[in-house]
């Protein structure tokens, strides 16, 4: 529900903040006095068209900040919320809309500046204004299937409609898509099974390219490893020069210090230390010997060895950067293939769950329109009924419903239509011109709507016009009915509908400083009832306060 309307610079208010209660709240005072300039504010903090010219003060811009209690926003308004990722604080939602006197506009949504669209879509959720105004979500037309799906309890049937359309058309796609690309598909498997007989026949091993290149290394330099080896091998048994070989100098050594062990046990440790040092010797002696043995080649295995390795190159330029990459490539393609070689099998199942799925989905389509069918005519019995009542004669609600090919909301389109007079044709609600008409045609939708439609606040602008007499007590009752479902506000000329709020606010003009300013002032008591008394009559008497006093007892709301 609206909490708060605060409304700074703009048009004829300088700084004014309304406190909105729940159930019905009406706002009275004086023609030319602002009232509609309230819901003109209203509306434009809901995102509707900024005009430079309500700008009241040039020096500083306009503001309208709304502050809305949403103890259980609708699915739609948490689906907007949750994509531009805001957040309801303790309940409360403020929307805000700033214009500058230059024509630039921005929207605020819990602090968070929003494109003005996203603010009308919130507003969309919150608040139905009824009059000349652009909130009258009852105006369009999948807000009106929305709504007698609703009305008839038929929102669960809707729903898995929509849900078995999303996957006849999923399927759909799919199978489009291997139907469409026949052609394509043969050229792709060629394509990929030459890819993968040229992978094979490179017959690749993990971590072979390294092998080659070690190899190759060794190859390149054979000479001189062959020299380095030797020469090794040379010092540890042959000496170099005048100097003993390693081997010999360490036998020497250890045969000394085994005579001393015999002196002294000490030395026999050192002695069988030297044993060991002359077998790890030993070892690597025998190690290069076998280094040795496998330096040997033939002269073409470095041909060999550079051709095997342009080879890789070539693979690894158009499959991957490595051997393991190429060969995951490899994996690949081999599963792309053999998802296209079964192709036709999906291609079978998916048009049979297809057929399958149509049946079910243009089933449970004819049942859905069916029942709208049926509530469109308790519908429009209701509407008419009411709208009878609400002094509208002849007035005649219709619901029309026109077959359209299966689609998200069925097999059905929906617009509801008005005869507003006894011989005129039925047409759309959107055509309706007159603002106190269409206020009265919605208050009746809203109504009979009560249980189904789930904005939680709705503003009557000009719902009395050409009304009095029964007629606007009908009204009134209409009026307070509502109110025990929906926040409502009402602007009105007519005391028998003022009676019936449980909230009064008088919007008046007044001059300070040579300048006019809008307020308003909430009343309760001896104010109202001169209030009330001023609807009346047109001025305040003792005949018309006991008038107004009268119509408060009778007619004062519980809401």
């Amino acid at each position: 529900m609206l909490d708060v309307l605060r409304i700074q610079n703009y048009a004829l208010i300088d700084d004014l903040e309304v406190e909105f209660g729940a159930g019905f709240n009406v706002l009275t005072g004086e023609t030319g006095a602002g009232k509609s300039i309230i819901i003109g504010a209203l509306n434009l903090v809901l995102g509707g068209r900024a005009n430079p010219d309500t700008v009241r003060d040039a020096a500083r811009p306009a503001k309208v900040d709304a502050v809305f209690r949403v103890p259980k926003p609708s699915r739609r308004l948490t689906e907007i919320l949750r994509t531009h990722e805001i957040a309801i604080e303790d309940g409360e939602l403020m929307l805000s809309r700033m214009i500058t006197p230059e024509g630039r506009s921005r929207a605020y949504v819990c602090g968070n500046l929003l494109p003005v669209s996203v603010l009308s879509e919130i507003g969309d959720e919150l608040v139905d204004i009824h009059g000349q105004h652009d909130h009258q979500s009852l105006l369009k037309p999948d807000r009106q299937l929305e709504l007698l799906d609703g009305f008839g309890g038929s929102d669960h049937a809707a729903t898995a409609v929509a849900e078995a359309v999303a996957r006849l058309r999923e399927l759909g796609r799919a199978i489009a898509d291997l139907e469409s690309t026949d052609r394509e598909r043969e050229r792709r498997i060629g394509f990929l099974s030459y890819e993968i007989q040229e992978i094979d026949s490179a017959d690749l091993r993990p971590g072979e390219e390294e092998e080659l290149k070690g190899r190759r290394n060794i190859i390149a330099n054979a000479e001189r490893i062959a020299s380095l080896v030797s020469h090794a091998r040379g010092v540890l048994y042959e000496g170099v020069g005048e100097e003993l070989p390693a081997a010999g100098a360490l036998d020497a050594a250890t045969v000394d210090l085994e005579e001393l062990g015999q002196l002294d046990d000490r030395f026999r440790v050192l002695a069988d230390q030297l044993t060991g040092v002359r077998v790890v010797i030993d070892e690597v002696a025998g190690e290069l010997r076998s280094l040795t043995d496998r330096l040997e080649f033939d002269p073409g295995e470095l041909d060999r060895v550079n051709q095997r390795l342009v080879a890789i190159g070539n693979l690894k330029r158009k499959f991957g950067s490595s051997i393991e990459a190429i060969l995951a490539y490899r994996t690949k393609a081999a599963a792309e293939v053999s998802a296209y070689a079964e192709r036709d099998q999906r291609l079978t199942e998916m048009q049979a769950e297809r057929a399958k799925c149509l049946s079910t989905a243009a089933k449970m389509a004819a049942e859905l329109s069916e029942r709208r069918k049926q509530t469109g005519r308790k519908l429009d019995r209701l509407v008419t009924q009411t709208l009878q009542n609400l002094g509208m004669r002849g007035g005649r609600f219709e619901t029309r419903i026109e077959p359209v090919d299966l689609g998200s909301d069925g097999v059905d389109r929906i617009e509801f239509l008005l005869s507003a007079n006894v011989g005129e044709k039925p047409k759309s609600l959107r055509l309706v011109a007159s603002g106190g008409e269409i206020s009265r045609v919605m208050l009746a939708l809203k109504t009979v709507f009560a249980g189904a439609d789930k904005i939680p606040t709705l503003i009557f602008d000009e719902i009395d016009a050409g009304v009095g007499g029964q007629t606007a007590r009908a009204v009134a009752d209409q009026l307070a009915l509502l109110a025990r479902s929906h926040q409502t506000v009402c602007i009105t000329h007519i005391p028998q509908i003022a009676a019936v709020a449980a909230m009064h606010y008088h919007v008046f003009k007044r001059t300070q400083q040579g300048k006019t300013r809008t307020d308003v002032a909430s009343l309760v008591d001896k104010a109202r009832v001169e209030e009330i008394a001023r609807l009346l009559d047109g001025s305040v008497s003792d005949v018309s306060l006991k008038h107004a006093q009268a119509l408060l007892q009778e007619l004062s709301s519980p809401n």
